[in-house]
């Protein structure tokens, strides 16, 4: 590997230890993320420049081509998004139930900023459970996103 993949790898490679979350969007929506104590020691345990390298490194040629890096860098970015959702999504959980009941999902701001045209809590609970689970947050959030 040059010093300038092993540059650009080790770069990478902090990036995602610092982000430690899942891997894609509806990855994470679909699994409660871990506690981010837990995952910042696994994650630093576990990447290196050489293992983030390999991982993007799909045709396995010891280079990557600017797709291969445009993918890994969304994933990155895909990482930092669900690691911001999750803390918004705990820190509106006011009685820390790992769910948004029906006065904490009127409390988020874009629900607010919807007004009458925010769609009911009901639309996106999939479980009909009443309450929002971080996966039917991660639907509702890229919904409004979506429509605005």
């Amino acid at each position: 590997m040059t010093n300038r993949n092993k540059l650009v790898a080790a770069t990478l490679a902090a990036a995602i230890a610092a982000t430690g979350t899942g891997a894609a969007l509806a990855q994470a929506a679909a699994a409660k993320p871990a506690a981010p104590a837990a995952q910042g020691a696994a994650a630093a345990k576990a990447v290196t420049p050489e293992t983030v390298f390999n991982a993007w490194d799909k045709d396995k040629n010891k280079a990557l081509s600017v797709d291969e890096f445009r993918a890994g860098w969304t994933e990155i970015q895909m990482r930092q998004t669900v690691a911001k959702l999750h803390q918004n999504f705990v820190a509106m959980d006011s009685n820390k139930s790992n769910a948004l009941e029906q006065n904490e999902f009127a409390n988020l701001e874009l629900i607010k900023k919807a007004g009458a045209k925010a769609p009911m809590l009901s639309a996106f609970d999939t479980d009909k459970n009443g309450k929002l689970e971080f996966k039917e947050y991660v639907e509702l959030i890229g919904s409004m996103v979506k429509n605005k």
